[in-house]
């Protein structure tokens, strides 16, 4: 957890801290974009926009990465986690599985988390970069969209609230992560994830606690430290449910729609050894917002679909009720 200077204000959003969740499948479904074929079978999301990686691999992502950079910590990293991912699955029933897949079905799996860790930093990395503009700032002022605008008007929080509080959490990042922006079912209620090493921000599936990789954990462990008494398993031990709650969080139904890399490979080679300020900031400054907008869009709209469909079995379920007890 980020401790926060006691002279400072109460934070402006809520901040939860989570090592792993798996994928959503409505994520997995969305995510059908195949690699280029040289890449073999293992399909990975890829861009939506086919301008920006030809634009980030001619001239890099204006005001922010050097095509140096876009092409190693993108191009060749990816094709990376895909070749190595294929390596692990070659003759397996895996085979032909989506990075989606395996980074749903493998999350709490020891055995399998070299495949959920590959799967997991192929689609963040991807998430990352899909979110940066290829227009340079003084062709196209950053803004946030009508839906973002909402959101933080429900919160009621500024622009210039929100930059803060999101780049001071990744500022104080200690290891290698990823910062999230993260979208709950309702209006407002934007909530800031920080993810370490391959944690990921999906609701599906249990989280990691932060002090322990629960991929490669041993379960049987923490039964035989509950079976020995000598945990303080009461109301506030470190196996008790208040414990539980406090690693699950709050984010079990947002989805995120935003998110940085803080891993060191992605801000060293531009930015150097003291230069993640300056990275945060270049970065918040090449946000591309309409693919932010795009996403909480895409969530509201799935989100009103469902909940019109839960009124309408309802309404069902009462008729048919009436109808028997007429009966």
């Amino acid at each position: 957890m980020i401790t926060r200077p006691l002279t400072r204000p109460q934070s402006l959003l809520r901040f939860a801290f989570n090592h792993t969740s798996c994928a959503s499948r409505s994520q997995s479904q969305r995510w059908a974009h195949s690699v280029p074929e040289d890449w073999n079978q293992r399909k990975i999301p890829t861009f939506q926009n086919l301008k920006k990686p030809q634009v980030f691999a001619k001239y890099g992502v204006p005001g922010f990465l050097s095509k140096e950079t876009f092409e190693q910590t993108y191009e060749q990293y990816i094709k990376y986690l895909a070749d190595q991912l294929n390596e692990f699955t070659a003759g397996t029933a895996d085979e032909f599985t989506s990075a989606a897949d395996l980074h749903d079905q493998c999350s709490h799996l020891p055995a399998r988390a070299a495949l959920y860790n590959h799967a997991a930093m192929a689609l963040h990395t991807q998430f990352f970069f899909e979110s940066l503009s290829h227009i340079p700032t003084s062709m196209q002022p950053r803004e946030p969209g009508i839906l973002m605008q909402n959101n933080l008007k429900e919160d009621n929080i500024s622009v210039e609230q929100l930059r803060t509080e999101f780049l001071e959490t990744a500022e104080a990042m200690f290891g290698n992560g990823f910062v999230w922006l993260m979208k709950p079912k309702s209006l407002g209620g934007l909530t800031i994830l920080a993810t370490y090493n391959a944690g990921s921000p999906w609701s599906r599936g249990s989280p990691r606690r932060d002090n322990r990789d629960m991929a490669n954990h041993d379960f049987r462990q923490i039964t035989r430290d509950i079976q020995e008494g000598n945990r303080n398993a009461g109301s506030h031990g470190n196996h008790s449910l208040h414990r539980a709650l406090h690693y699950e969080g709050t984010l079990q139904d947002a989805e995120p729609i935003l998110c940085v890399n803080m891993w060191q490979h992605q801000w060293l080679p531009d930015y150097g050894m003291f230069g993640r300020k300056a990275y945060l900031k270049a970065w918040w400054d090449t946000i591309d917002w309409q693919v932010v907008e795009n996403k909480i869009s895409l969530f509201e709209i799935n989100e009103g679909s469902r909940s019109r469909s839960n009124n309408i079995t309802s309404v069902l379920e009462t008729a048919s009720r009436r109808q028997h007890s007429l009966r």
